[in-house]
């Protein structure tokens, strides 16, 4: 795995990268120029942000870069909250935020879903009896989700549905008969996930799968009945990534299971979810959110240590290389279900949020196994969604009864956006480094870029998405990256601000040749102008 950002312990190779052309006095000099600065950084690492001199750094693309799936970008939908898949404002919402994957039914839900009726199982409270959240009654009454309702959002939305298959409530031939009327009604047969989160180590899933050798034998079987019929089909097994206090069942559950299924499933989906780092005691009679720009740091600093922590997991390691890696769900989590009495959200809806979730999904890309990453959720409340569902969808602890306008994009929703349009139709992926880059000072000294980026290209055009995740505005030079002049467009605000609406995050455009100035606490999307590929 890319390191996340370089340290310095290679400065001459870093620099060959940026003056190759120069001379070898020319070198000599910068050379000597950067060990100097190089020693400064290092008096000044106890700031949050260390801040380079600014009118040296250039960006570059980093050596080797890795396949994109032109499917990467995916939200996880919860159909109990689509009252109607043919409702124009929320379609135009959806094609706001560009996905190409939509996850159909959703994560929970999707265990007990009827698929002809476009609901709930009707004896579901029964069969979740166990599990330590529970569907709300108007959960239960059937809306417009049925495969010839979400077949007209599929097509005015132009994605494809990732099918997560019920496992713990139906039959292998229901599930068939569900794949073979979606085929018959032109709905793609593609991509299907066998079940959601069974990892878990509550009364419900144990009684459906004992152990993930059952789960094993159980999707074995799915499997090769599957792919007789749809042979196109990728189908992944339900994976987890384990912490120090879970119990045995989640821990041993990717070890038995590789060794188990792996052979014959296309790959494995995990779920990704990682808290904002905050220690500090919150003042309930303080505005929303609860955090001072202070701790921004910290809290943006919480993905790359989540996702470090990830990586070097040994769950994830024992993941083949030659098998694909889909995230189905991944965001902020704060500690808001249950009983919590005492405790609250801090950051959710903020642009911070917004940041962070942007951050999560880049550092996904870090591994060129991982081909998918479907946000939680499409639809929703501001505390996951990247779409406001109703007039009361923004939760605000300081203002209970604030109102938004329905299908407005929330920080999340907004940022990834421009993560889609950046994605779009493009097949390659290369990071983007950063000579004199500056750093930032996370959660117990842990230490990441102000700059993290991305280059997406195809035979004929590129793009790049560029977070400045600092409090200073930052001129880079994208000579290197792009060798075109490019258009481009920002997002920046004050990381407290709660996005509310579609446009309350500034925004800016226009068009540069080799210096952008990326604004503080901000993403920018780069597109190059000279290209037969319409933007």
């Amino acid at each position: 795995m890319n390191q996340f950002f370089p340290h310095r312990t290679d400065l001459f190779n870093m620099l060959k990268n940026i003056t190759n052309s120069l001379s070898s006095f020319k070198f000599f000099f910068l050379t000597s120029l950067l060990l100097i600065t190089g020693c400064s950084w290092q008096k000044n690492q106890a700031n949050s942000s260390v801040l380079a001199q600014t009118s040296n750094i250039t960006a570059y693309p980093a050596v080797s870069s890795r396949p994109l799936s032109q499917n990467y970008a995916c939200f996880n939908v919860n159909s109990l909250l689509i009252k109607s898949w043919s409702n124009p404002d929320f379609l135009a919402s959806v094609n706001q935020v560009n996905p190409r994957l939509l996850r159909i039914p959703g994560g929970t839900e999707s265990n007990y879903w009827d698929w002809q009726k476009g609901g709930l199982i009707k004896n579901v409270r029964e069969a979740m009896a166990g599990y330590p959240i529970n569907f709300r009654s108007k959960d239960l009454k059937y809306n417009d989700s049925k495969l010839k309702d979400i077949q007209v959002g599929i097509q005015a939305t132009n994605t494809i549905p990732l099918f997560v298959l019920n496992l713990a409530s139906s039959t292998l031939e229901s599930q068939l008969e569900m794949l073979r009327t979606a085929n018959d009604l032109g709905i793609p047969v593609e991509y299907i996930e066998l079940g959601n989160e069974f990892y878990i180590d509550v009364p419900n899933y144990r009684r459906v799968f004992s152990s993930s050798e059952d789960y094993a034998k159980t999707a074995i079987q799915w499997i090769k009945t599957i792919k007789a019929e749809f042979p196109q089909a990728n189908i992944t097994l339900v994976g987890a990534i384990s912490k120090s206090k879970d119990s045995k069942r989640v821990k041993n559950w990717n070890r038995n299971l590789i060794s188990s299924a792996m052979s014959d499933a296309d790959g494995i989906t995990l779920h990704v979810y990682s808290g904002h780092g905050l220690k500090s005691p919150i003042d309930l009679n303080s505005n929303y959110p609860f955090f001072n720009e202070e701790e921004v740091t910290i809290i943006l600093g919480q993905p790359f240590r989540s996702v470090e922590k990830f990586y070097s997991s040994d769950d994830f390691k024992l993941i083949p290389d030659d098998k694909q890696i889909w995230i189905t769900e991944y965001n902020l989590f704060e500690s808001i279900f249950g009983n919590n009495e005492g405790k609250s959200q801090r950051v959710m809806g903020s642009w911070t949020h917004g940041l962070y979730t942007l951050t999560q999904s880049l550092l996904f890309l870090e591994d060129s196994r991982i081909n998918i990453a479907c946000n939680h959720v499409l639809v929703g409340n501001s505390r996951f969604a990247a779409i406001l569902r109703g007039t009361g969808g923004f939760v605000n602890p300081s203002e209970p009864k604030m109102k938004v306008i329905p299908n407005s994009l929330t920080a999340t929703g907004s940022t990834l956006s421009l993560l889609g349009e950046a994605t779009l139709g493009m097949t390659k992926a290369q990071k983007i480094d950063f000579s004199f880059s500056p750093t930032l000072i996370g959660k117990q000294g842990f230490q990441y870029p102000a700059l993290y980026g991305w280059k997406f290209s195809n035979s004929e055009y590129s793009k790049g998405i560029i977070v400045n995740l600092s409090n200073q505005d930052i001129p880079i030079n994208i000579e290197q990256v792009f060798s075109v002049s490019v258009n481009y467009e920002q997002l920046t605000d004050n990381p407290r601000t709660l996005v509310t609406g579609t446009d309350v995050v500034k925004f800016n455009s226009g068009q540069v040749t080799s210096e952008i100035v990326l604004p503080a606490y901000s993403v920018t999307k780069l597109s190059e102008t000279t290209s037969l590929f319409v933007d």
